[in-house]
């Protein structure tokens, strides 16, 4: 049989809540933030992603040009990250960090003043990028040169007025004067041969610095270009590490005094000061004169690490020395701390150019400070 026709019900279709008018109230209820707000935003994120999000819009391309990027490494070492920041001069201007690095075969930068001939002809057709771009990242505090092919002076690289942190291996010729366009810096770490200068110009940054260290400063002539009196950086208030080891700076380790170079923590001088690292004495008498004034300072200034790790030798041309087939003979004195206890040992130092015969040799500990009460904490320290 042929059932009849049933009518099916319709389907409800939602109804729709509100208006257009209530659409576009929504919209303009959202927060509309400016430029500068933007820019706080945008401060808390990677130099990668800033680029990359200032192209959502006219504001956020404004509020990058205006973020203080976050401290974090930008290293140019290679072709494609120096475009780059030829880019953020003007898309993101405000880095605060940047590492040059070499930038790959046949690629330089431009000639400072100055600049080494030689060398300046044998890289005449290399591919040529300006560095001077590096003065227009005026918010910069950390600024490192890393091998980077530079040739010359480049006096407009030492014009940061936030610079707080500097660090120089190889590359440009330049002089510790230049320093004193850095008004804020605090670390300077420099291994180089290209630097010049006396120490004496540090004084600029005397209220700022705690940390120098110049840890090579020879040029391609074997001079060492860097000298000064150690001395004229004791009243340095916040130097805590001073470093100038393959220096010229001379001076007298002796004329410190507890008043000198108050925050003091790590101290490495070159053995030109006399009782600097490996400075070598004319008398074996003279070399345990100096451990036990030494000793006075050490108990003055209550820190007896700044000097732990130093050796002095006694020098060959010395009427002391004499030859021996022992080839260890013992003509280097150290000091030696156990627990609280603190002593001084001669010891022979093995030929480290041929590596020949047996290791160091050392003699009996001469004790300086008396051997604390068997029943005290200190006394355990001591014995391990």
């Amino acid at each position: 049989p042929i059932l009849p026709h049933r009518k099916m019900p319709h389907s409800k279709k939602p109804r729709l809540t509100g208006s257009n008018d209530d659409a576009e109230a929504s919209s303009d209820a959202r927060p509309n933030l400016s430029a500068d707000e933007f820019a706080c935003i945008l401060g808390f994120l990677p130099p990668k992603q800033i680029m990359c999000l200032r192209r959502v819009c006219k504001t956020w391309r404004e509020a990058a040009k205006k973020t203080i990027v976050p401290i974090v490494e930008f290293n140019v070492d290679s072709i494609d990250k120096y475009n780059a920041l030829t880019v953020m001069v003007t898309a993101m201007p405000n880095l605060q960090q940047i590492k040059i690095s070499s930038m790959g075969a046949r690629h330089k930068y431009n000639d400072g003043e100055d600049p080494d001939e030689e060398e300046a002809a044998r890289t005449a057709n290399y591919s040529i990028h300006d560095i001077e771009i590096l003065s227009n990242f005026t918010k910069l505090r950390i600024l490192e040169f890393e091998c980077a092919p530079m040739n010359g002076r480049y006096s407009s690289l030492f014009e940061f007025s936030l610079l707080q942190k500097l660090k120089i291996t190889w590359g440009m010729k330049w002089d510790l004067e230049l320093l004193s366009g850095l008004p804020l810096l605090e670390e300077l770490h420099v291994y180089s041969g290209g630097v010049t200068g006396n120490i004496n110009s540090l004084k600029a940054l005397k209220d700022t610095l705690t940390m120098v260290s110049i840890e090579f400063s020879n040029n391609v002539n074997g001079d060492f270009p860097v000298h000064g009196d150690f001395m004229d950086l004791a009243d340095f208030p916040r130097l805590k590490v001073l470093c100038l080891k393959n220096t010229a700076v001379t001076g007298n380790l002796l004329d410190v005094d507890e008043h000198h170079f108050p925050l003091l923590e790590q101290l490495r001088l070159p053995h030109r000061v006399y009782g600097g690292g490996g400075h070598e004495f004319y008398r074996i008498a003279e070399m345990t004169d100096f451990i036990h004034k030494l000793y006075h300072l050490i108990q003055k200034r209550r820190n007896p690490k700044l000097f732990l790790h130093w050796t002095w030798n006694l020098s060959e041309f010395s009427p002391d020395w004499y030859v021996s087939f022992c080839p260890q003979l013992p003509f280097s004195i150290e000091l030696v701390k156990a627990g609280p206890r603190l002593g001084y040992r001669w010891f022979g130092i093995r030929d480290i150019f041929t590596e020949e015969g047996p290791p160091d040799q050392y003699c009996e500990i001469n004790w300086l400070d008396q051997e604390p009460e068997r029943e005290s904490s200190d006394y355990e320290i001591y014995l391990q």
